[in-house]
C-alpha cells in the first residue's frame, strides 16, 4: 500500500484552499464545471476555444483568414441583433446538445455493458450449467453513472475518445446452489469446475475474449480479460458476494448524502493523474477507488455529516469466505453482511463541493495520523491502531489502514 506522506496530501491545498477564489482549479477542471457537468453525468475540461466577437462584426466572429472572405448573411435585416438575441439562444442550444449527447453516451455505454454481461452469462451457462448468474459490482453500482469519463484526462489516447465504452468492469458469478459461500457444510475439494480459474479462463478464451489471464492465487481468485468488441477490461470472480454487498452499502450512503457522488468523482480526478488511484497494474500500489470512498465516508462520519448504517444491529445475514484456497486446509471466515435500509428520513443536507474538498484535504493532510490511526466506518469511524489487535494484530502493520466494513480482517 502506498505510504501517504503529508506532503503528497497537502499539495492540493494550494488549489482548493479557502483563500482561493470560488472557481478553484483541479487539474484543469474547475469545481463549478464539475458540478455543472455532473448533472449530466459527464466530466470534461471546458476551455473556451475562440474569443466571442461583438455583435455586428461578422469578420471577428468567424476569424480573419487571408484569402477568404467572411460569409455574408442571406438576410441583412436580421444581421444586426442585440447581444442577448445573438448569444443566449446559441448558448442554450449548445447546452441542450451537450446534455443530449451525454445522455446518449451513458445510455449507449450501459447497453454495451449489459450486452457484454449477457454474452458472458450465455457462455458460462452453456459450459458450466444454468445455476450461475453474472452481475456487476463496484462503482458501476454505487456511482449510478456518475463515474469519471475517460475524456476527462488530457493525456488519454485519442483512440479512446472514439470508443466511449472503454473502461473497466468488475463482475461476480453468483452460484445459486451456494448462497452462503464457503459455509462449513461445503466441501471445498469438491467444488464445481467453474471455481477453477484455469478452466474458467480457457472457456472465456475459446469464446473470443482476449488478454485472458487467470489469477488463482489472489486473496479473491479472479480471471482478468478484455472484450474485443467494446474494449472493456473485465475482472470476474466466482461467488464472492462481499463485493456486491459492499456496493449496495455504498450506494445507500450515496443516496442519502446529496453531493457525495460529486465529491468522490472530484477526488478521483485529483488522485488518478498523480498516480494515487492505481491499486494494481502500476509501478507503485496506491489507493483503490473503494479505499478512497471508505476514507471519505469515515471522515464524514467523524464530522457527524454521515450516519453509520451498520451500527447497533443484530446479525441477520452472513456470508462465508475462504482465505488461501490453494492451501491444503484453508480457513473459513464468517462475515456479517447486515446493514439497515435507508429511508427518505435519512437524507442529509447537500454537500458543498468547494467546502467539502477543502476540508477533506485539510483533514488527511494535517489532522489524521497515518501511523497511529485507522479508518473503520462500521466501528470507528476513526480508530486507534492499537485497538485493532482484537481483530488481528497484523492489521496495524499496514501503512494506510482502512478496515473493510464486512470482511473485518481485510485492509483495503
Amino acid at each position: 500500500m502506498y505510504r501517504a506522506s503529508r506532503t503528497s496530501l497537502t499539495l492540493p491545498l494550494i488549489a482548493v484552499g479557502r483563500t482561493t477564489p470560488t472557481l478553484c482549479r483541479i487539474h484543469g477542471t474547475s469545481s463549478a464545471v464539475i458540478e455543472k457537468h455532473l448533472k449530466t453525468r459527464k466530466l470534461i475540461d471546458v476551455t473556451p476555444k475562440t474569443k466571442r466577437s461583438k455583435p455586428g462584426h461578422p469578420a471577428l466572429a468567424t476569424g480573419k483568414v487571408r484569402g477568404r472572405k467572411p460569409p455574408t448573411s442571406r438576410h441583412p435585416e436580421t444581421s444586426k441583433t442585440s447581444a442577448h438575441a445573438t448569444r443566449l439562444p446559441a448558448k442554450k442550444l449548445s447546452h441542450v446538445d451537450k446534455t443530449s449527447q451525454t445522455s446518449r453516451t451513458i445510455a449507449s455505454c450501459s447497453r454495451l455493458r449489459e450486452t457484454v454481461i449477457g454474452r458472458i452469462s450465455s457462455v458460462l451457462r452453456k459450459r458450466f450449467g444454468s445455476a450461475y448468474e453474472v452481475v456487476p459490482f463496484g462503482s458501476t453500482i454505487y456511482m449510478r453513472g456518475f463515474d469519471v469519463d475517460q475524456r476527462s484526462f488530457p493525456k488519454q489516447d485519442t483512440a479512446d475518445i472514439k470508443n466511449p465504452s472503454k473502461g473497466d468492469l468488475d463482475l461476480v458469478v453468483l452460484d445459486k446452489d451456494r448462497p452462503l459461500g464457503f459455509s462449513p457444510d461445503i466441501d471445498i475439494k469438491k467444488l464445481p469446475a467453474i471455481y477453477n480459474m484455469w478452466k474458467l479462463a480457457n472457456t472465456l478464451s475459446r469464446a473470443g475474449f482476449t488478454n485472458v489471464q487467470p489469477v488463482p492465487f489472489a486473496s479473491v481468485p479472479i480471471v482478468k480479460f478484455r472484450d474485443p468488441q467494446t474494449q472493456l477490461s473485465l475482472d470476474i470472480n466466482i461467488n464472492n458476494r462481499l463485493g456486491l454487498v459492499n456496493s449496495y452499502l455504498l450506494r445507500s450512503y450515496c443516496d442519502i448524502l446529496p453531493g457525495l457522488r460529486t465529491v468522490l468523482v472530484a477526488i478521483k480526478l485529483w488522485a488518478r493523474p498523480l498516480g494515487l488511484n492505481t491499486p494494481s497494474g502500476g509501478p507503485m500500489t496506491t489507493f483503490s477507488t473503494y479505499a478512497l470512498t471508505l476514507m471519505t465516508l469515515g471522515w464524514l462520519q467523524s464530522k457527524e455529516l454521515a450516519p453509520n448504517l451498520q451500527g447497533g444491529l443484530e446479525t441477520r445475514e452472513t456470508f462465508w469466505i475462504c482465505r488461501s484456497m490453494q492451501v491444503k486446509n484453508p480457513s473459513r471466515i464468517q462475515c456479517d453482511m447486515t446493514f439497515r435500509e435507508v429511508t427518505s428520513s435519512d437524507r442529509y443536507p447537500q454537500l458543498s463541493l468547494d467546502d467539502t474538498l477543502a476540508d477533506w484535504f485539510h483533514f488527511w493532510g494535517y489532522i489524521f495520523d497515518f501511523e497511529q490511526q485507522a479508518v473503520d466506518i462500521k466501528e470507528g469511524p476513526i480508530r486507534n491502531r492499537n485497538d485493532l489487535a482484537v481483530l488481528d494484530p497484523k492489521l496495524s502493520e499496514h501503512q494506510v489502514c482502512v478496515i473493510d466494513p464486512f470482511f473485518r480482517l481485510k485492509v483495503t
